[in-house]
């Protein structure tokens, strides 16, 4: 990491080891406050969620759905990043819900879309709405500098860290399908990339 310093004419020096170590801890706890307040606990303080006992892999399955409206099962499990076994039997108990549906190709028994019921749908769409709606509520607490310089260098950060480099960016990707966004910094990175 590098600190740009107005009097050095915005050259970047490096970063002191003290430094260094809070960069770390706060992207940690960054982390952790993505993953934890805006997920795990989101979805445990939804009463549908919790009635159907939903995990957070779930979820995140319901989510993929949603961004793509119909998958093959192995387009399911390479988009989750989670084994082909991994993916059907978790479909199997999304459908079990009543969240997902299965349509069997009947030239090929072998090929399965899922696609989500309107009960999956709508329950994908709270979840995102929801979650959207706490991350901006905590944004909305920050002066409108602050916020600003924190949304760029969030967008920076995602540029340089993934360079030109095809393989990070594709780990990375948030797989938003129909939902992709020209403003994607993986796309400006990687001009050819493409979202999926």
């Amino acid at each position: 990491m590098v600190k740009t310093d107005t009097q050095t004419g915005g050259k970047t020096l490096p970063l002191d080891t003290p430094q260094k170590q809070d960069a770390a801890r706060l992207a940690d706890l960054f982390g952790q406050l993505m993953t934890k307040t805006l997920s795990l606990r989101l979805l445990d303080e939804m009463p549908t969620a919790r009635e159907m006992e939903l995990t957070l892999p779930q979820m995140h399955a319901l989510h993929h759905l949603w961004r793509h409206e119909k998958v093959r099962i192995g387009e399911l499990a390479a988009g989750l990043e989670i084994s082909f076994p991994s993916a059907t039997n978790m479909v199997k108990r999304l459908a079990d819900k009543g969240l997902v549906a299965r349509i069997v190709n009947p030239g090929d028994r072998r090929e399965v879309e899922v696609v989500l019921t309107d009960r999956g749908c709508a329950l994908a769409e709270s979840f995102e709405a929801e979650r959207l709606h706490r991350f901006t509520a905590l944004l909305e607490r920050m002066e409108a500098g602050e916020r600003d310089a924190f949304i760029a260098g969030l967008y920076r950060f995602v540029r340089l860290a993934v360079g030109e480099d095809v393989c990070t960016a594709d780990e990375i990707c948030l797989r938003c399908g129909r939902r992709a966004s020209a403003d994607c910094p993986l796309a400006e990175a990687i001009p050819l990339f493409v979202c999926r």
